[in-house]
């Protein structure tokens, strides 16, 4: 059974995370992006929402518990009732995602606007370029850092403690 009160804090935090960190985007925010660029504005708040539900994931991870020590994240009969491996795969595997795919292409595509671009007047680009241009410059992104984590993985994926 799922403890009633640990799920109205989840939502309760979630809920707060969303409202600081939209405070911080609006406080934060350039002056001439005051109507515009929606979406790297939502990749910087979902951002901060992911970094402190990472924080807040500890305290409800022991609050699951409940100090029993047989809590081991699969038999959670006893416990919360909350499978806290699953809320921590999804953290650990949505953290390598927004860094390395989401907030680089962000940033791509919101650079590749030179102001001439959208306006007509750039000589040799067409509208559609932006989009092209930032999914270019994301593939290289991917396999630079798909190289490394993979070379990282062979040939240092044992250690020795003496």
């Amino acid at each position: 059974m799922v403890d009633i009160f640990l799920i109205c804090v989840i939502v309760v935090g979630f809920f707060l995370l969303a409202v600081i960190g939209l405070y911080l985007v609006v406080k934060y925010q350039h002056p001439d992006d005051k109507n515009d660029a929606y979406i790297p504005k939502l990749v910087v708040l979902l951002g901060f929402v992911l970094a402190g539900g990472t924080v807040f994931l500890l305290p409800l991870d022991v609050a699951n518990n409940s100090n029993f020590a047989g809590c081991e994240g699969f038999n959670t009969a006893v416990c919360g009732g909350l499978n806290m491996v699953l809320f921590w795969d999804i953290i650990y595997w949505l953290i390598p995602a927004w860094v390395f795919i989401l907030i680089p292409f962000c940033i791509f595509y919101y650079e590749a606007d030179d102001g001439m671009l959208m306006a007509g007047t750039s000589v040799g680009a067409k509208p559609k370029s932006k989009l092209k241009e930032a999914l270019c410059y994301e593939s290289f992104v991917v396999v630079i850092f798909g190289l490394i984590f993979a070379m990282t993985y062979l040939f240092l994926n044992t250690t020795s403690i003496p």
